[in-house]
C-alpha cells in the first residue's frame, strides 16, 4: 500500500520514508555504475588474467546480458512473491557476485562472477523501483522520488567511468568490484530494517515458459547487438538475432495461450507504461551513443587518457543529479509532457552542436558545451518519463512495470551504440582524425534526427483528462 506520510508536505520526503528512499537509490547507482565502471579497467585487468583480446568484451557483456535479459522476469517474480524479498536475495546474490569477482584467479572465474552480478543486479532493480512507486502515492511525492531515481540511474551510467578510472589508477582492478562488498553489506542490513515487505494480494502461478522464452529472447537480441557493436562475425551475429527473434515470435504464441501471461498486454495497455517504454528507448540510446561518440573523439582525436575522459564528464553528472530530483517536482506542477519536450529538444541540440566540433576543437570551447546540454536534457526528461510509465499501473503489476522500463532503458544504450555505431562507421572514409571525426558527425546528427523524431510520440499524449501525460495539477 501507498505510504500515506510519504505523500505529505507537497512532495517533501523525510523521516521513514527518506531513509527508504537513499537505501533504494544507492542501491540502483551501485548496480548502473557497475555496467560501465569496468571499461576503464579492462586493460589492467586483460593484462593481469591474460585474457585474450577477443573474450575480452565478455567481461562487460557477461553483466549486462544476464542483467538486462532477466529484469521483466525479477520483476515479476518480485510482484507474486514479495518484492523485499526478492530484493534481499538479489543484494546478496550481488555482494558475494562482487567478492568472487574481485577475488578470481583465472578468466572463467572472473567471466562466471560477472555474471552472477548481472543475475543479482536483476533481482534489485525492477523490485526496488517497484518498492519505491508502491511506497509512494501518485502525485507529488512519487514524483520527488522518482527525481531521485532518474538522477542516480543516468547520472550513475556516466559517472562509472570517472569511478573506475580513480579506483583503478588508485587501488587496482580488483578494487572495482571489492568496493561493492562493504556497500552491499551495509545495504543488505539496512534493507533487512527499513524495507516492508510488499507484493501483489492476488498472486496466480509464475509463467515459466513465457519468463524462459522472454529472457531468452532478450538475451539473444542484445548479444547479437553487442556483436554487431565489436564488429564481429556476421554470421554468429545474425545467428543471434534470429534466434532472438524466434524467441520472441514463441513467446507471443504462449502468452496469447497462457491464463496469466508474463507480459500482460492489459499492463501494455495501462497508463503509459509502452509509451513510456519507447521513449525511455530513445533517450538512452540517443545518449549513450553520443556519450560513445565523446569518448571516442576525446581519446582518439584530442589524445585524452581514460581517467581524463572520466574526469571530463564529471560535469555531466554533477547537473543530470542537482536537475533530476528537481524534474520530478516540475512534472508535479506542468505534467511529464511538457518537461519531456523540453529535454528531447535539449538533448538534440547538445547531439547537433557536438556535430560541429572541429577536428582541431578543445574540450573548453567545443565539447563542454554540448556536453552541458545534453546533461540538461537529460536530468528534465529522465525522471518524467518514469513518472509516466508507473502513473497509473495498479500496486500489483508495478514490479512487471518497473521491469519493463528498466529492460527499454538498458535495450536502449546496445541499441543506439550499435546502430548509431554502424551509421559513422560507414560514413568513415580513412583512419586519420579528419575521417574519424567526420563518421562520428554522422553518428550524432542521426542521434539528433531520432530523437526529434521521437517527439511524435508525445502526440496525443497531453489529452487535458489523460492523468499519465496531462497536466501535473490533475494527479498532484
Amino acid at each position: 500500500m501507498a505510504s500515506s506520510s510519504a505523500a505529505a508536505g507537497g512532495g517533501r520526503i523525510a523521516g521513514a520514508s527518506g531513509r527508504r528512499l537513499l537505501l533504494l537509490c544507492a542501491a540502483q547507482f551501485m548496480l548502473i555504475v557497475d555496467v560501465v565502471v569496468v571499461t576503464v579497467a579492462l586493460p589492467t585487468i586483460r593484462a593481469d588474467l591474460a585474457i585474450p583480446d577477443g573474450r575480452l568484451p565478455l567481461v562487460s557483456v557477461g553483466y549486462t546480458l544476464a542483467f538486462g535479459s532477466l529484469l521483466v522476469v525479477f520483476g515479476r517474480v518480485g510482484d507474486l512473491f514479495g518484492r523485499r524479498r526478492l530484493f534481499l536475495i538479489g543484494l546478496a546474490t550481488f555482494t558475494v557476485a562482487s567478492l568472487a569477482t574481485g577475488l578470481a584467479q583465472a578468466e572463467w572465474q572472473l567471466l562466471v562472477a560477472r555474471a552472477g552480478q548481472g543475475v543479482g543486479a536483476a533481482m534489485v532493480s525492477p523490485t526496488a523501483l517497484a518498492l519505491l512507486t508502491t511506497a509512494f502515492g501518485e502525485g507529488a511525492a512519487r514524483n520527488t522520488a522518482l527525481g531521485y531515481w532518474a538522477a542516480v540511474g543516468s547520472g550513475g551510467a556516466v559517472a562509472g567511468q570517472l569511478v573506475g578510472g580513480a579506483i583503478t589508477d588508485l587501488f587496482g582492478w580488483r578494487w572495482v568490484f571489492l568496493i561493492n562488498v562493504p556497500i552491499g553489506i551495509a545495504t543488505l542490513v539496512l534493507g533487512r530494517r527499513l524495507l516492508p515487505e510488499s507484493r501483489a494480494e492476488e498472486r496466480p502461478a509464475l509463467d515459466v515458459a513465457g519468463a524462459v522464452l522472454l529472457a531468452l529472447a532478450l538475451a539473444a537480441a542484445t548479444l547479437s547487438l553487442t556483436r554487431y557493436a565489436e564488429g564481429g562475425p556476421t554470421v554468429q551475429a545474425t545467428g543471434l538475432l534470429g534466434l532472438g527473434l524466434a524467441a520472441f515470435a514463441a513467446l507471443v504464441a504462449v502468452e496469447r495461450a497462457h491464463r496469466a501471461p508474463l507480459l500482460d498486454r492489459r499492463v501494455l495497455r495501462t497508463g503509459g507504461v509502452a509509451r513510456a517504454g519507447a521513449l525511455l528507448l530513445v533517450d538512452a540510446g540517443a545518449l549513450g551513443a553520443s556519450l560513445y561518440f565523446t569518448t571516442l573523439y576525446l581519446q582518439v582525436v584530442l589524445g585524452y587518457s581514460p581517467l581524463a575522459v572520466g574526469a571530463a564528464f564529471a560535469p555531466v553528472t554533477f547537473l543530470i543529479i542537482l536537475i533530476s530530483p528537481r524534474a520530478g517536482a516540475l512534472t508535479t506542477r506542468y505534467g511529464p509532457r511538457r518537461l519531456i519536450a523540453v529535454g528531447f529538444a535539449l538533448l538534440a541540440a547538445g547531439m547537433l552542436l557536438l556535430a560541429r566540433v572541429p577536428v582541431e576543437g578543445t574540450y573548453w570551447r567545443d565539447a563542454l558545451p554540448a556536453l552541458l546540454l545534453l546533461a540538461v536534457g537529460s536530468g528534465l526528461s529522465y525522471a518524467p518519463i518514469f513518472i509516466a510509465g508507473t502513473t497509473g499501473v495498479a500496486d500489483r503489476d508495478q514490479g512487471l512495470a518497473s521491469g519493463l522500463l528498466n529492460s527499454a532503458q538498458e535495450l536502449g544504450g546496445a541499441v543506439g551504440i550499435t546502430v548509431l555505431g554502424a551509421v559513422a562507421t560507414a560514413a568513415t572514409i580513412g583512419t586519420d582524425p579528419v575521417a574519424l571525426a567526420a563518421g562520428y558527425r554522422a553518428g550524432l546528427l542521426t542521434a539528433a534526427a531520432v530523437t526529434a523524431t521521437s517527439l511524435l510520440l508525445l502526440a496525443g499524449s497531453g489529452k487535458p483528462h489523460s492523468r499519465t501525460w496531462g497536466s501535473g495539477k490533475a494527479h498532484s
